[in-house]
């Protein structure tokens, strides 16, 4: 079969998309993954992607040096979602809408991201059949859970979910309403139940050990589990990392993923200072070639690493909440200190403080080296963080996310 895949935003938007466009592929499917990278990257040199036909619908919209997380609006909220879609998805969307018609005229099946309104469109006007993925849960409907992270109970929940798809379906996604007008087809009434969400399948890409699936929840809106790449089991952590892993206690991971290349400079002094701080042994992921800042031996400066490997040899993870992480510091069983940034962290950093398995989350905003360093010595004191973490993982690795994806996509009945 050949199926497309399209997806919008940053690096925990687009790898997922690959792992699931990997298992499609091993499965003998004819795989083609569009992508819009926010912050400009370019995916095609990944040696992962060989055998895999790739879209990059960028256009000329100049987005990746502006930042999305310094949108002046309460992180997670209404008004920062809508500020976003505004700026980093109204201009590209002509040049999304043509990747999407390229996938919906050649594929027999296409899945999208659930904030691909462009595919919705291109599989409705070449009548192919479409599936929806969502990486958060927050984004599909339950009136179990309330659309702004606090639950209310399911009256108040389902009043916000009503009020919250009647205000984004009116002002989100103008460029795209214009498109429809164009090719003749008529106006999302709903965009909870005609765009984020498919009839045929919706795939909540999480854990149901850390997000059970909702009861109120139709058949058609199954959980998978994350969608991970697949392991390189060729791939060694660096001979100077192991000599520093083994000079002494676990050190900390520190990271805040594709968020640090848009402060690059504040947001790596403010890891360096907190693990200072702290008194501990970090390991700080960073563009450090891009910098100049001294640090002390306590401190491995590291550009990029395999969290598979390298989380396990960690005692706790800081990082910024992305969907990507946080399920990585779980697998890994290790407890994490979050300053979520913006968007879904908010979200996933309050989840993973309810459910026991880090401290209290810090908006990015409110970030200090002194803040970040209290919390990393507070987890020294509370060994049930550390089990909480340990349980949650234990439960996870037995979890294989895109296995179930491709099972659940080869099981749909297409005419």
């Amino acid at each position: 079969m050949r199926v497309g895949l399209q997806t919008w935003g940053t690096d925990g938007d687009f790898l997922p998309f690959l792992a699931l466009a990997i298992g499609l592929k091993n499965a003998g499917h004819d795989v083609t993954l569009a992508y819009t990278s926010v912050d400009g990257k370019d995916y095609s040199h990944r040696k992962d992607v060989e055998g895999i036909n790739l879209i990059r619908a960028n256009g000329d919209a100049e987005l990746s040096k502006t930042n999305p997380y310094a949108i002046d609006a309460k992180p997670g909220s209404f008004k920062e979602y809508s500020i976003l879609l505004e700026k980093y998805f109204e201009p590209l969307t002509e040049t999304m809408y043509e990747a999407s018609s390229e996938l919906a005229q050649k594929c027999n099946l296409v899945i999208g991201h659930s904030i691909c309104h462009t595919l919705a469109t291109a599989s409705q006007k070449f009548n192919v059949p479409r599936v929806s993925v969502a990486l958060t849960p927050l984004i599909v409907r339950s009136d179990n859970a309330s659309p702004i992270g606090v639950n209310l109970g399911t009256i108040m929940n389902s009043f916000l979910w009503n009020v919250g798809g009647v205000v984004s379906t009116q002002q989100w996604f103008k460029a795209g309403k214009a498109i429809r007008k164009r090719e003749g087809l008529p106006p999302i009434k709903s965009l909870q139940k005609e765009v984020f969400t498919s009839d045929l399948l919706t795939i909540v890409a999480a854990s149901e050990n850390l997000v059970p699936r909702q009861s109120d929840w139709k058949e058609h809106i199954q959980v998978s589990g994350f969608l991970n790449l697949p392991s390189d089991q060729y791939e060694l952590l660096p001979q100077d990392l192991q000599d520093f892993l083994s000079d002494g206690e676990p050190p900390v991971y520190m990271t805040f993923g594709s968020c640090m290349q848009y402060e690059l400079e504040a947001s790596t002094k403010l890891l360096v200072e907190a693990a200072e701080l702290s008194g501990k042994r970090a390991i700080i992921q960073s563009d450090w070639l891009k910098l100049n800042l001294k640090t002390s031996s306590k401190i491995y400066r590291a550009e990029r690493l395999p969290h598979n490997l390298i989380f396990p040899k960690c005692n706790s993870v800081v990082h910024h909440g992305g969907a990507g992480t946080t399920q990585a510091a779980l697998l890994a069983g290790k407890p994490s200190v979050v300053v979520s940034h913006g968007f879904d962290q908010t979200y996933w950093s309050e989840h993973l403080y309810n459910r026991g398995a880090a401290t209290e989350p810090i908006l990015k905003t409110k970030a200090t080296a002194q803040g970040i360093a209290a919390r990393i010595k507070h987890l020294d004191k509370t060994e049930h963080i550390h089990q909480k973490a340990s349980d949650i993982g234990q439960r996870m690795r037995t979890e294989n996310g895109v296995e179930k994806a491709v099972q659940l996509i080869n099981n749909l009945q297409l005419k």
